[in-house]
């Protein structure tokens, strides 16, 4: 069990902003940090991250918390996991035992994945530098790639031997079930043992988002059938939802607002080393919505480059057919001369790919480019043909504005007018049981909880966000509200927690450890972070922290507190009016004149309401 004082030290030592910002595009607003949620889908960030209390917010989805619950939530990891990842990027010391361990895979925790992947890699780079690397490098130096580019991207070399890595990361202590667990070994089908997975192959370290190594590509180096094989799903890695290089590329692609899409590996790596510094790869499948969503959160276009053969026309046609009703700007190259986006700008250099680039097609284009349709614009009954067969495509987008638009391009390629068109989607759509998107709801009309808001935050409430943002008037709201005012239970614990018990910072100036917030349930997280991030009376997340007040905020704050305080007491009033008639019809029932006289004496003011007998 670690102590909660340590727990404490390590999110002392944690920025969360920093943090997060290894994950999300964080921007600046004002006192805040904001984003596009990772954890629900949406086109207007929600998502705030507050520097001055250390917490996360999503006015969308209510998920919130501290740096420990940002990991729990985002990376799929135990508390122990992601407390054990925070203290060593604090340099904090924890005991090996009961942390780390949790079984997110066979019997192995995933810090202890990540360990022997980051070591594994460490021994592919030793090995491209030593003598038995030489014709690796060879084979780098062939292809183009420069010192540099080949630091850059990490890469090494695994042995033609068929225990080389297993008997490295055994003398390094890690047991042979976990490297298993890893992709890195195969257990050999007699059971007399296992062997390396990648042998003799040219390897490419895939990394998470953050930069940490989830799994590898390796090339090979002979004539072996595979020519590319790839780590094995694990705990760590599903390639449906990492992007290949997007850890490098994300800066770039947040700065264009543009992110190009390859198929390969080396695509990927020689773009970056000509200049184009915003391009992922796929790693081998099409482009899933999830990784879509992934570039969603750093640009609005994506651009995607494909083969101009049959076989990459129709990984195209695939991919955007899928994809059309995620919110993003598609645009599509296909690269001329049958060459893919590697040997393109190795054979015609950099302008010449720029150019290409230039010519991206949007979606209307491209199905009716005569390449992807077979079909001639210029013939009249070929191109209704054309028109038709998009008209299958645009009726799969669900949003009506969207679909209009597109309806509109459609009608301006062709010369088909915008009504025929709508005509033919709506049938279309008719046929195949479609409906439309209704509105999504925004950020201002969810509450906390993800669900519907409440029409205006309670009096109580009211209190309970002063009473924590505003240090002068604590001791007043802690003094005047009792903790049975508060029907809500989870902002009643917040309350006599936080507010009657007193701040985190003040517990901690009194010798007394504050408790982690990640300690507490999810749902005093996500509430107490919600209080914490914004002002509840505005549409919108305003500035928070602890605040020193006067002039006319002081008054408004005053008034506030004095209106809040008195509908209380009203409440409290009408509750007792209630419990003396239930009383009172009570010893009218039992016959007992003598205590309906007690109680009224008890209390004068209150009349009895019998109504008609």
């Amino acid at each position: 069990m670690i102590p909660e004082a340590v727990i404490a030290e390590i999110l002392r030592r944690t920025d969360i902003v920093e943090l997060i910002g290894e994950y999300l595009p964080l921007k600046a607003a004002g006192r805040t940090h904001k984003a596009l949620c990772p954890f629900h889908t949406e086109k207007t960030p929600s998502f705030i991250v507050n520097p001055e209390r250390q917490i996360f917010h999503c006015f969308g989805c209510g998920e919130g918390g501290d740096a420990i619950a940002f990991l729990v939530k985002h990376e799929r990891l135990t508390f122990p996991e992601a407390l054990r990842a925070l203290a060593e990027r604090a340099g904090v010391t924890l005991p090996r035992s009961g942390a780390g361990e949790g079984s997110s895979g066979p019997g192995e925790g995933r810090l202890l994945l990540m360990d022997v992947q980051r070591q594994a890699l460490e021994h592919f780079r030793e090995n491209l530098q030593g003598p038995e690397g030489a014709a690796a490098r060879e084979y780098l130096s062939r292809r183009g790639l420069a010192p540099a580019v080949i630091e850059r991207f990490r890469l090494g070399y695994a042995l033609p031997r068929w225990d080389g890595l297993l008997r490295a990361l055994k003398r390094r202590g890690h047991p042979e079930r976990l490297l298993q667990a890893a992709g890195l070994i195969v257990a050999r089908q007699n059971g007399t043992g296992h062997y390396d997975r990648f042998r003799n192959r040219l390897m490419i370290p895939i990394w998470d988002v953050s930069g940490r190594v989830v799994g590898f590509g390796g090339r090979a180096l002979d004539d072996s059938e595979v020519k590319y094989l790839n780590s094995p799903e694990t705990p760590l890695y599903r390639k449906g939802t990492h992007l290949y290089g997007l850890n490098l590329a994300a800066r770039a692609i947040r700065e264009r607002n543009r992110a190009l899409v390859v198929e390969g590996y080396f695509d990927a790596i020689m773009l970056h080393a000509h200049g184009f510094e915003h391009a992922v790869a796929t790693l081998g499948t099409a482009l899933t919505t999830e990784q879509a969503r992934l570039l969603a959160r750093y640009a609005s276009t994506v651009v995607l480059l494909f083969d101009p053969d049959a076989a990459g026309i129709e990984a195209a046609r695939r991919n955007l057919e899928h994809l059309i009703n995620l919110d993003l700007d598609w645009r599509i190259v296909l690269l001329a001369g049958g060459l893919d986006p590697d040997a393109y700008v190795r054979t015609h250099g950099a302008d010449a790919f720029a150019a290409a680039l230039e010519g991206a097609q949007d979606l209307v284009e491209f199905f009716l480019d005569r390449r992807v349709s077979g079909l001639d614009m210029a013939d009249p009954i070929q191109r209704a043909r054309a028109a038709d067969a998009l008209v299958e495509v645009v009726g799969t987008i669900d949003n009506p504005i969207r679909r209009e638009g597109y309806v509109q391009r459609v009608a301006q390629r062709t010369g088909i007018t915008d009504r025929s068109l709508l005509e033919a989607v709506a049938r279309q759509r008719g046929r195949a049981g479609r409906r439309d998107t209704g509105k999504r709801s925004g950020p201002s009309e969810l509450s906390d909880a993800g669900g519907p808001a409440a029409s205006l935050p309670s009096a109580e409430e009211h209190l309970v966000y002063i009473g924590l943002n505003y240090p002068a008037w604590r001791e007043r709201i802690a003094a005047a509200l009792a903790p049975e005012d508060i029907r809500d239970p989870v902002l009643r614990r917040i309350f006599t927690e936080f507010v009657q018990g007193g701040p985190p910072e003040a517990a901690g100036r009194s010798g007394e450890v504050p408790r982690p917030l990640s300690l507490q349930p999810p749902e005093v997280q996500r509430r107490l972070s919600s209080l914490w991030a914004r002002d509840p009376w505005s549409v919108a997340p305003g500035d928070s922290g602890e605040r020193e007040v006067g002039g006319e905020e002081s008054g408004v704050l005053r008034r506030t507190v004095e209106d809040c305080l008195a509908r209380i007491g009203e409440a409290r009033a009408a509750a007792a009016r209630r419990a003396l008639r239930q009383a009172l019809e009570a010893a009218d029932r039992r016959g007992d004149p003598e205590q309906a006289l007690r109680l009224l004496g008890e209390h004068p003011s209150v009349k009895r309401d019998r109504g008609p007998r």
